[in-house]
């Protein structure tokens, strides 16, 4: 019994002493021996500011219960420092101390500065400029520049009250009261000069009972105002346009009498429809030179650009002949409220006009080059074309020549008989 007592305590003695050696290895374990501590940056200007972080060996951040100092002197956390050098912070937790050196450099100073333009011209009366400005530092510094131009100061964006070529810089004031000047740049403030013209295409035929009523609707509208351009486009073996098809399947032709104005948008047959788009502002005009000599016509069509295109630009060119006579069929001969009452069906002295015989470029259009259509420039095309075998009097013929975008919607246009100068108007 006693042996057995003796072995009970000696196991229990020694189940303490494990437990003790344990316990003491794992409180070493779990002491720091050094800490370490570091900036948000190493390098800064004057003025900024570093965050420091300080941890310890075992990864434990210890930022809130250590000691920043340099030199002698406690700091806060963030420091910003405010003079040039190179700076040793030193942390300290406990007993336990780590230093780290950042290097503050004095803030640079700008040599140069640089402004930029969002556009080079508008409308003087409805547009704007606005301006960007950077520093050689690549800072930008857009906000705190003068604007001036030969009106005076500036705003940002800019107006001007008057059309013109405007020279614009922008001044930049140092910390020592110094300036320094952009480049120059040329902002033009434009006027309108040409007058906006609408094209009105009628599509038609001799043997369309309806298309009276569109042919009548047509000549009133041109009636109204000069400004209004009338173009038939004829699918009839009387006086057949070659490019009828394509036309119709492009512009979604589906039955006649079918009116288009400006080339895409479906006409009402009302008057106000195109005489409203007079009033838009185009930025381009265009001129018409012409003459035949034989069967041999030529032609000059100048486009002058007010303001650069904003998209790709083409120029199509109709030649028309008037005073063709074909029968037409009427539907409205019994119409008392019609202008072709009893005029006959078909009417046999039916007289079209306006009608195309052909076009000088491709039916959608030749491409305007880009560098000709910019603000102040002009775009010369010259034609030459033998008179097709279907007209029937020289006399009779005129030119349309019209500028579209890149959705073929017609932008301006302008007409002028064969052999007539017709300027920029």
């Amino acid at each position: 019994m006693k042996i057995k007592s003796i072995l009970k305590e000696l196991v229990v003695l020694s189940f303490v002493v494990f437990a003790f050696a344990c316990s003491s290895s794992d409180d070493d374990s779990g002491s720091a021996t050094s800490i370490t501590v570091s900036g948000n940056s190493s390098s800064v200007f004057v003025g900024e500011s570093v965050t420091f972080i300080v941890e310890n060996n075992l990864g434990t951040n210890v930022t809130a219960s250590s000691e920043l100092e340099i030199g002698n002197t406690v700091i806060s956390n963030p420091y910003t420092f405010n003079i040039v050098g190179d700076f040793e912070v030193t942390a300290t937790n406990g007993g336990l101390t780590n230093s780290t050196i950042i290097t503050v450099q004095a803030v640079p100073v700008p040599t140069a500065i640089t402004i930029f333009a969002d556009t080079d011209s508008f409308w003087f009366d409805e547009g704007s400029a606005t301006f960007a400005v950077t520093d050689d530092l690549g800072n930008n510094i857009t906000g705190l520049v003068t604007y001036a131009a030969e009106s005076g100061a500036l705003t940002n964006p800019a107006t001007f009250a008057s059309a013109g070529v405007y020279n614009v810089t922008a001044v930049f004031t140092l910390e020592d009261n110094t300036t320094l000047t952009s480049n120059v740049i040329e902002i033009k403030a434009v006027e309108s000069t040409h007058t906006t013209k609408v094209l009105v295409e009628d599509y038609t035929g001799t043997w369309c009972q309806y298309c009276p009523r569109l042919a009548y609707a047509l000549e009133q509208a041109v009636a109204a105002s000069a400004n209004i351009i009338p173009v038939a486009l004829h699918d009839d073996n009387d006086m057949p346009f070659p490019n009828i098809t394509s036309l119709l399947n492009t512009f979604g032709i589906d039955g006649f009498p079918q009116g288009r104005v400006n080339r895409t948008i479906s006409w009402n047959e009302s008057t106000n429809q195109p005489v409203a788009l007079l009033a838009n502002r185009q930025n381009m005009g265009l001129a018409i030179n012409s003459s035949i000599s034989g069967t041999t016509i030529t032609a000059e069509v100048n486009v002058h650009y007010d303001l650069k295109a904003d998209s790709q630009n083409r120029i199509v060119v109709y030649l028309l002949e008037n005073g063709l006579v074909y029968p037409q069929v009427n539907f409205y001969n019994g119409d008392p409220s019609s202008p072709y009452y009893q005029q006959g069906n078909p009417i046999v002295d039916f007289v079209h006009n306006h009608t195309a015989r052909t076009t000088l470029t491709d039916v959608y259009g030749d491409d305007i080059p880009v560098e000709d259509s910019v603000t102040g420039s002009t775009y010369t095309a010259n034609y030459t074309l033998t008179v097709p075998g279907s007209v029937q009097n020289t006399g009779e013929l005129e030119l349309v020549a019209f500028v579209v975008g890149p959705d073929n919607r017609v932008l301006n246009v302008q007409k002028a008989d064969l052999g007539e100068t017709k300027d920029f108007d």
